[in-house]
């Protein structure tokens, strides 16, 4: 499955399971028992703590994210838009698969053009 969160797409295969596997190194709790406003202001909270993660615990970060939003809200993206306040606006969307594999591709693309400069 495909997540947006933000401008980076990730892949993640089986949401749910990566969850179940990953919650008490994730911090979020039990997952059975969040509600979904809950999971999104954990992944906000969580995403403002990546800011300085090194690239392959950003990547889990980021993915540790996504499994939750997709298993809990059933959104397959989440943009965090910066406020006046120095936190984030989180806003959930649906965003066509096309559009995301698009996306992944273009970003492939751009990141084979940059190492080859």
């Amino acid at each position: 499955m495909l997540f947006l969160l933000n401008d980076t797409v990730i892949e993640i295969d089986a949401p749910e399971a990566h969850l179940m596997q990953r919650w008490r190194a994730i911090g979020c709790g039990d997952p059975r028992q969040l509600r979904a406003q809950q999971a999104v202001t954990f992944a906000v909270e969580r995403f403002a703590s990546l800011k300085h993660a090194k690239s392959e615990d950003l990547a889990l970060g980021q993915s540790d994210i996504a499994a939750l939003i997709v298993a809990k809200t059933g959104a397959n993206s989440l943009i965090l838009k910066p406020n006046a306040s120095g936190g984030y606006e989180p806003r959930l969307r649906d965003v066509p698969t096309l559009v995301l594999e698009t996306y992944l591709r273009g970003a492939a693309n751009d990141y084979g053009a940059r190492q080859h400069a």
